[in-house]
């Protein structure tokens, strides 16, 4: 990776980190769903306007990766999230199982290159996550965890089909993953959730403020972080950068939401990173890296 892909792969841990804590209040007033249709008809809209060129991805593909990515992965995610059993900090963490997922399904479908580390780290991230499940006092709770774990498992499939079936740079995927995921999240919104009206017009400002935070940070700047990234590297040199996500958002969370941190996740948090470290080789040596990945 050049200096300049390293500079760029900080920002999207640091904009996810923050925007998905944020989302835990905003989510708890706004229906998940109807939230994420008002977050991408904002994108569609701003980059329908100011990206004219024409999308290079094939229409049959921007389907399958938006739902993928956005329709049903935001789905379950916010919707655990949502869950008064599961704190911001404990889902951060949670999901951080997405990076196993992307390094494995990388493997499968681009057929990058797979060997016992990134089997070993994986594991060791597996059971990182079981240790947030079950050990701390107030555990999450076992619906709303198991929404998270799909819903990563979705992100981390929505990416790479995003690397294989996409054909436009980080800007052009965006657009194509909102225009895909608006109509998708309008069906769904009236067909499985209620209250968006009452949602709408008892919103303070506080409300529409974190709904913007969510918006611009959590999705439209970290996501044009992200697919520019995920055009210039593998998702083995992109996907450990995430790893800093949950450290930014449980800082977040302490200092915005009051969340107090245990022991426990801490013990946990620590156990996916390393997990989630070997699965990367960060801290390897370079020619070691090579010879494994």
């Amino acid at each position: 990776m050049t200096r300049r892909q390293i500079l760029l792969a900080f920002l999207p841990p640091l904009f996810f980190g923050t925007g998905f804590t944020i989302a835990k209040p905003a989510v708890e007033h706004f229906p998940p769903l109807f939230m994420m249709l008002m977050v991408y008809g904002g994108i569609a809209l701003l980059l329908g306007l100011t990206q004219r060129a024409r999308l290079q991805t094939p229409w049959a593909s921007i389907i399958a990766i938006s739902a993928f990515a956005v329709t049903i992965q935001g789905a379950l995610l916010f919707w655990g999230l949502r869950s008064p059993e599961m704190s911001a900090t404990a889902a951060n963490l949670i999901l951080q199982i997405q990076i196993p997922f992307a390094v494995l399904l990388d493997w499968l479908i681009m057929r990058d290159r797979m060997d016992l580390r990134k089997m070993a780290g994986t594991a060791i991230a597996v059971a990182g996550v079981a240790i947030v499940i079950g050990l701390p006092e107030q555990a999450p709770g076992l619906v709303p965890t198991v929404m998270i774990i799909v819903s990563a498992f979705c992100w981390a499939l929505g990416q790479v089909l995003a690397r294989r079936l996409g054909r436009d740079g980080g800007v052009g995927l965006l657009k194509a993953n909102a225009f895909g995921s608006v109509p998708q999240l309008a069906v769904a919104t009236l067909l499985i959730e209620t209250g968006q009206y009452h949602s709408l017009v008892t919103a303070t400002w506080l409300e529409w403020s974190m709904l913007a935070f969510v918006g611009v940070v959590g999705f439209y700047l970290a996501y044009m972080c992200w697919f520019s990234l995920l055009r210039q590297c593998r998702m083995d040199e992109a996907a450990p950068f995430i790893l800093l996500m949950p450290v930014v958002g449980i800082f977040t969370a302490a200092l915005v939401l009051g969340e107090t941190v245990s022991a426990v996740q801490i013990v946990g948090g620590l156990v996916i990173l390393t997990g989630l470290l070997v699965v990367s080789g960060l801290g390897l040596p370079r020619s070691i890296r090579r010879r494994s990945g």
